[in-house]
């Protein structure tokens, strides 16, 4: 399974993928990179990880903590496993769940309906 980062806040983790899109925005502005640069290496410069560290605590409501290096390198900052659903096993329903009744391209709906019939 593959693997995101998380940061912890005084407030709690917070996964950073977990983060509105608009915090996003602003994190490419404060550290002029691109989204995916960010999620995949938050803490790649102290500049970096400070901007994503305070929209993470900004997410979770809590006052951000006065990092040190340390705290980026020991906790702070970790990978955690992805939290995908267990509905699916590489990309099949599981048996007996509810996804089996709807495959790809399917809506889910009645075959038949009382509908305008063509």
């Amino acid at each position: 399974m593959a693997e995101e980062w998380a940061v912890t806040t005084p407030a709690g983790q917070v996964r950073i993928a977990d983060l509105p899109l608009a915090a996003v925005v602003t994190l490419e502005a404060d550290c002029e990179l691109e989204w995916w640069r960010i999620a995949a290496h938050p803490i790649q410069t102290a500049r970096v990880a400070s901007y994503v560290y305070a929209a993470c605590c900004e997410f979770k409501g809590a006052k951000p903590a006065e990092l040190t290096m340390r705290d980026l390198l020991e906790g702070t900052f970790e990978t955690v496993e992805e939290d995908l659903p267990t509905l699916y096993e590489g990309g099949i329903p599981k048996a007996g769940s509810e996804a089996e009744a709807v495959t790809p391209g399917s809506s889910g709906a009645q075959e038949s309906s009382a509908g305008p019939q063509t």
